[in-house]
C-alpha cells in the first residue's frame, strides 16, 4: 500500500512538468476485520489512474499482509483525497477494471462516498437532472412562452405566458455552469456577442421583410447570457485579487532550509533545496535574503491585486456605461427623429450589450450573484435562494415574472452531470423558432 501511494505521489510531481508517464495501479485484495464498514466505494478513479483505497473502516486492516490504518470515508493521503473521485453511479463494493475510461478531468473533483437515501441518489448522478436536461426543459418552456407572444393578437391565453417566466433564470444557472467549466473563456464570450449580434439583426430584418404588428421583436437572450459572462469575469477578476496568497519567498526558504524542492525568486537571486548548505554555513545572510524577497513578493502580491480589482470594476460597470449611450435617444421619447439618428440607433441596439437593452433588464444580475455563490457548500441551495429572494421581489411589485421560483426544482435536481453534449443545438434552435413563429403568426 506504501509503495502505491509513494508511487502515485511520484507520479503527481511528474505530471506537473507534464513528464508523467501514468499507469493504472491495479486493484489489490484486500482482507478487513469482521465488522469493517464496507459501505464506500474500495476503487476510486484519480488523474493519475485507478487505485484501491482499500477496507474503508478506522481500523486496522490488512492489505496483502502490511498494516494500514484507513480513516473511514477518506482516502490514506490528503494529496489523492484531493485529486480523486469515485465514479458517479456505481454502489457495488468492487468495481469493474475501468483502466480504459477517461479519467482526465478527475483532477478537480473531489472524493465522494457512496450516498445513499434520495438525495444522495441525485448528488451522485444515479437521479436528477444534468445541464443537458436542464437547458432542454428551459427549451420547451421558452417555446411555449414564445407561442403565446407571436399569437397573443390571434387569442393565445394569457397563461401561456406563465411557462416562460422561470426560462430566464434556467439558462442563467445553465450559463453560469457553461463559464465555470468552458476551455476557453474569451472564446466563450466571443461566440455569446457574435450570436447577440446577429440575433438583433435577425429581429430587425423580421420586422422589416415580413408585415405583421402583432409581435414587437426584441428577443435576444443572447444580449443577456454575453452581459452575464462580463459580470462572471468581473467576478473572476475579483476573485483573483482577494484571494490568500502566502509569502512564497519566505515559504520557498524555509523549504530549502529543510532540504524541499521549492524555488522562490527575489532581487537576490534564486533559493532552492542546493541552498541548503550554505544557509546552515551562514543562516544570517540566507534568512535576510528571504526577508527581502518576502518584501518583493508582498509589493508584487499588492500591485497585482489592484490591478485585479480595478478590472473587476470596470467590468462590472460597463454594461451600466454602454447604457448611457442611450439616454440622448431615449431623450427624444417618440418625437420625429432624423434618418441619421434612427440608424445609429439601430446600429447601437445591434453591437451595444448595454443592461439597458437586456431582455431581463437587472434581473441579469442574478448571474454574477449565482456565479459568486458556484464553490459554496452546497452551492446549488444558495443559488436557489438569491432567485427565492427576487422572485419575492417581483411578487411584492405585482409581477408575474415571481413565477421564476419555479425554476429552483430543476436547479435543486442538478447532480452535476453534463449530459449529452449539443454545443451549438441552442445557438442553432434559438433564433430558428422565433423567425418560424414570427412568420407564422404573419401568416394565420
Amino acid at each position: 500500500m506504501k509503495e502505491n501511494i509513494n508511487v502515485m505521489n511520484n507520479n503527481m510531481d511528474a505530471m506537473a512538468t507534464g513528464t508523467a508517464n501514468v499507469p493504472v495501479l491495479p486493484a489489490r485484495p484486500v482482507s478487513a476485520p469482521s465488522g469493517t464498514s464496507t459501505g464506500f466505494r474500495r476503487h476510486v478513479i484519480t488523474g493519475h489512474g485507478m487505485y484501491d483505497r482499500g477496507a474503508t473502516t478506522n481500523t486496522t486492516a490488512s492489505v496483502n499482509g502490511e498494516a494500514a490504518s484507513v480513516a473511514t470515508g477518506k482516502a490514506p493521503n490528503a494529496r489523492l483525497a484531493r485529486l480523486a473521485k469515485a465514479v458517479p453511479g456505481n454502489t457495488a463494493k468492487t468495481m469493474a477494471d475501468v483502466s480504459g475510461a477517461p479519467i482526465d478531468r478527475a483532477a478537480d473533483l473531489h472524493l465522494k462516498t457512496a450516498p445513499s437515501g434520495f438525495w444522495g441518489k441525485i448528488r451522485s448522478g444515479r437521479l436528477g437532472l444534468t445541464t443537458f436536461d436542464i437547458k432542454m426543459i428551459g427549451v420547451v418552456l421558452m417555446v411555449v412562452d414564445h407561442i403565446h407572444q407571436m399569437f397573443a393578437s390571434h387569442g393565445a391565453p394569457n397563461w401561456l405566458d406563465w411557462f416562460g417566466r422561470p426560462v430566464a433564470t434556467l439558462f442563467f444557472f445553465v450559463s453560469v455552469i457553461g463559464f465555470s467549466h468552458t476551455h476557453s473563456k474569451k472564446a466563450y464570450m466571443v461566440r455569446l456577442y457574435v450570436c447577440m449580434v446577429l440575433m438583433a439583426v435577425l429581429d430587425v430584418v423580421l420586422q422589416q421583410v415580413v408585415n405583421y404588428d402583432g409581435a414587437q421583436l426584441v428577443n435576444n437572450i443572447f444580449r443577456d447570457l454575453f452581459i452575464g459572462t462580463v459580470f462572471m469575469a468581473a467576478v473572476d477578476c475579483f476573485e483573483a485579487a482577494f484571494k490568500k496568497r502566502g509569502n512564497k519567498a519566505s515559504a520557498g526558504f524555509g523549504a530549502a532550509v529543510r532540504g524541499g524542492d521549492e524555488r522562490t525568486g527575489s532581487a537576490h537571486g534564486v533559493i532552492d533545496r542546493n541552498d541548503a548548505a550554505s544557509a546552515g554555513a551562514n543562516r544570517s545572510d540566507a534568512s535576510q535574503s528571504a526577508m527581502h524577497a518576502g518584501r518583493h513578493t508582498g509589493s508584487v502580491t499588492r500591485g497585482f491585486r489592484v490591478k485585479k480589482t480595478m478590472e473587476g470594476v470596470l467590468l462590472l460597470a460597463l454594461p451600466f456605461l454602454l447604457s448611457l449611450v442611450l439616454l440622448p435617444f431615449l431623450a427624444q421619447g417618440d418625437g420625429p427623429q432624423s434618418p441619421v439618428m434612427i440608424w445609429v440607433l439601430r446600429v447601437l441596439t445591434v453591437v451595444d450589450p448595454a443592461i439597458l437593452l437586456a431582455e431581463n433588464t437587472v434581473m441579469v444580475l442574478l448571474i454574477p450573484v449565482m456565479y459568486a455563490l458556484r464553490n459554496a457548500k452546497y452551492s446549488v441551495i444558495w443559488q436557489s435562494l438569491a432567485i427565492a429572494v427576487v422572485a419575492v421581489c417581483y411578487a411584492f411589485a405585482g409581477q408575474t415574472q415571481w413565477i421564476m421560483i419555479f425554476a429552483v426544482i430543476p436547479i435543486l435536481l442538478y447532480n452535476g452531470v453534463k449530459g449529452r453534449g449539443d454545443k451549438y443545438f441552442f445557438y442553432i434552435f434559438y433564433p430558428a423558432h422565433i423567425a418560424a413563429l414570427y412568420v407564422l403568426a404573419s401568416l394565420v
